[in-house]
């Protein structure tokens, strides 16, 4: 079974390079094809994910993603109110979002939304 997550990693010298686990399965010239043979398998990029730091202070249920240092996405959990128990998620770049029911669910969704905007594959039906 294909991996459905996999990193892409820039290469000094070679461009970018799409990796499962010690294995490289693409090198490309540009981001923009690295991210694309995600899509063309149906995979998402794995982005790394880090505590949320407002203020000094890191809420709880609250995560950021980010790529190369790059600041791309947001997931949180509802603690009150009628929705409260639901993960909120939010791709900062083309503004896709929604609500789902577990954590894991709000990473794909940002992680996927991602993957998605960097070659533009939402705008093609357009």
């Amino acid at each position: 079974m294909p991996a459905d997550r996999l990193i892409v990693r820039f290469a000094y010298q070679r461009g970018w390079q799409v990796v499962d686990g010690s294995t490289i399965l693409q090198t490309s010239e540009k981001k923009e094809e690295a991210f694309q043979f995600l899509v063309d398998r149906g995979a998402r990029v794995w982005l790394q994910w880090s505590r949320t730091v407002i203020g000094g202070k890191a809420p709880p249920y609250d995560f950021a993603a980010s790529f190369m240092q790059d600041a791309v996405g947001r997931i949180l959990k509802t603690i009150h109110g009628k929705e409260a128990g639901t993960w909120f998620w939010t791709c900062y770049e083309g503004g896709a979002n929604g609500k789902v029911p577990t954590k894991d669910e709000a990473v794909v969704g940002v992680e996927r939304a991602y993957t998605r905007r960097v070659v533009k594959a939402d705008w093609r039906a357009m």
